[in-house]
């Protein structure tokens, strides 16, 4: 059985976090950063039984951000799944990082945060056109054109789909497919595998295998050196890649829809999902 661990901060250091995760948000969300990702993080991505795993809701870029406080206003779900068993996550408001958590069985457990709904407003659409860009999403700059949409001070919805990849004590065990609207899902244990094997994940949107769909992988090493790859699901959402053991992973893909809420003023909607682990072999 899991158990979830809550440390209340001072005052003093609690109300600091939240004053510049604060600004943080302010900044974000009176400037173009959509092209922000925001993922699951720890510094322990392996553990032994009963010791404390800290998880870290991050956001930035190329796997370098900085932390969000617990809030629970900011997701519709945060669990994980150990063992087929789902368990909440619960903290205190404010708390960074975002829980500790400690568990008593061997296995692979995955941690999954969604958020809720959040808003940007573009000012122009050269910045809407970067972003499809990067995501592999270039269809949408003509849609724009083709649906007269505005091309000055229109909004978008976005969402996030975070998972992140545990491994306590024997690590055995695989990830699933947990039903979220928009879901990457390792095909591969990272810590039960051959180091010579690919890594094999699975995209996943409205319960359908996503083909022909960008993948990029942000690899971090030892240094916090941050590279990126970017790969394509096949017919049947699976895409394929190579790792490298000891390093964490982002992995990131982006899904841009036309809005078709008429009692919502947003002209688009994106739903962003997120996979994070360390790679090792099964001899580690």
């Amino acid at each position: 059985m899991a158990k979830i661990k809550n440390t209340l901060p001072v005052f003093v250091k609690k109300n600091f976090v939240i004053i510049i995760t604060g600004l943080s948000l302010l900044v974000a969300n009176s400037s173009p950063l959509i092209s922000h990702e925001m993922w699951l993080d720890t510094t322990t991505y392996q553990q032994k039984i009963d010791t404390e795993v800290k998880l870290s809701l991050v956001n930035g870029q190329m796997f370098d951000g900085f932390e969000l406080s617990y809030f629970k206003s900011r997701f519709s779900e945060f669990y994980y799944i150990n063992n087929n068993k789902k368990v909440d996550i619960e903290s205190r408001m404010g708390d960074t990082p975002a829980a500790t958590l400690s568990f008593s069985n061997n296995g692979l457990v995955t941690g999954i945060y969604v958020s809720e709904k959040s808003t940007i407003n573009y000012e122009t659409l050269d910045k809407f056109s970067e972003f499809a860009v990067e995501k592999g999403e270039e269809w949408a700059i003509k849609k724009h054109s083709d649906l007269k949409f505005p091309k000055m001070n229109f909004k978008e919805d976005y969402y996030r789909f975070s998972k992140i990849l545990i491994g306590v004590g024997n690590s055995q065990g695989r990830d699933i497919q947990a039903g979220i609207k928009h879901e990457i899902v390792a095909l591969t244990n990272p810590y039960n595998r051959d180091s010579k094997d690919e890594f094999y994940v699975k995209l996943i949107f409205n319960d359908k295998p996503q083909k022909n769909r960008q993948i990029t992988i942000f690899e971090r090493d030892f240094e916090k050196n941050v590279t990126t790859q970017v790969t394509f699901t096949d017919d049947d959402g699976i895409a394929k890649f190579k790792v490298t053991e000891g390093n964490e992973y982002l992995i990131d893909n982006v899904i841009i829809e036309v809005n078709e809420d008429p009692k919502n003023d947003a002209v688009w909607s994106s739903y962003w999902a997120a996979l994070t682990f360390r790679a090792l072999d099964a001899t580690q």
